[in-house]
């Protein structure tokens, strides 16, 4: 991806949280298929859906959960991997 990606959740992904119990959740609500998250993954996504590029996601990240870039980025593209690879995030046309 480039750095200028703009990533968005898919029509049909519902996020769900239940921070007081730890419990993180993405729901394709066309297919049924449902995902449990991890706090960082469920952040990352709820970010997504707010609207960023690739960039924005990465300086955010960092900055969210302060470390350092190299850990971040390596995070980061775990997260938008599985995003991807499930049909929970894609890229948007600009």
């Amino acid at each position: 991806m480039k750095a200028d990606t703009r990533l968005a959740l898919s029509e049909d992904i519902m996020l769900q949280a239940i921070p007081e119990l730890d419990h993180y959740y993405a729901f394709n609500v066309a297919n049924g298929d449902h995902f449990e998250l991890n706090h960082t993954a469920y952040w990352a996504l709820e970010t997504i859906g707010q609207g960023v590029t690739l960039t924005e996601l990465r300086e955010q990240f960092g900055s969210q959960f302060d470390i350092d870039p190299g850990t971040a980025d390596e995070d980061l593209t775990k997260v938008l991997g599985f995003g991807i690879e499930n049909y929970i995030i894609k890229e948007v046309e600009t």
